[in-house]
């Protein structure tokens, strides 16, 4: 069944501020500022204990390919690496210094991004089921038990101006956990790479739509 997307405007000083809630991303955005950048930095994700790197350098790519994807260019990860340890052995902060790092690698925004979820488990839950009594013939509820597979996955990330260091774009998944049956072919790898890719395709829907 196909969901609709919800799309609210509001005009703050008379910038548009879009607000989109899709069937996967939560996504909040300044169009007419989004629409001036054309590089963009993704910055190396932060995560909670115990999610490793490469959980963080998959979202980092999966976010690279979403902005190709809409007519953005990213900065190569080689390039940017070198030039944050260029800063570092001059400054500190990597926020503080946005307009440094857009002013060295060309890009007008940065993504920054945390995962603080990444988890599945196996739990008993109740479920209803309901037949008919043959001798009474009454519809008759029958609760039962069975096993499912929950996975949680939760990124979040924003996109920070270079030129004055404001918020141009925040997106996270809105429903980090699902369920599936113990004979699913799903897994927690297939279940955040199927969020990731959706979270893509709202950006793409919410940046293409106009205004």
């Amino acid at each position: 069944m196909k969901k609709n997307c919800c799309a609210v405007v509001f005009l703050l000083s008379a910038v548009p501020i879009i607000l989109l809630s899709c069937s996967t991303a939560k996504i909040s955005i300044n169009k007419t500022e989004f629409q001036k950048v054309n590089t963009i930095a993704i910055m190396e994700f932060d995560r909670s204990p115990g999610i490793e790197r490469a959980i963080a350098i998959e979202c980092e790519e999966a976010f690279r390919g979403h902005f190709i994807d809409i007519g953005k260019s990213v900065v190569e990860r080689n390039k940017l690496s070198s030039i944050l340890k260029e800063i570092e052995r001059s400054q500190t902060g990597i926020i503080q210094n946005a307009e440094e790092i857009g002013r060295l690698s060309g890009a007008q925004a940065l993504l920054f991004g945390n995962i603080t979820k990444n988890s599945e488990e196996v739990r008993w839950v109740e479920y209803n089921e309901y037949v008919k009594n043959p001798v009474s013939k009454q519809t008759e509820k029958i609760t039962k038990k069975k096993r499912m597979k929950f996975f949680t996955f939760q990124v979040q990330a924003r996109l920070i101006s270079t030129v004055n260091g404001s918020t141009i774009m925040t997106i996270m998944n809105e429903h980090p956990e699902r369920s599936y049956e113990m004979t699913d072919s799903m897994t927690l790898t297939r279940y955040r790479a199927y969020v990731l890719d959706r979270m893509g395709k709202d950006l793409a829907k919410i940046t293409k739509k106009k205004d």
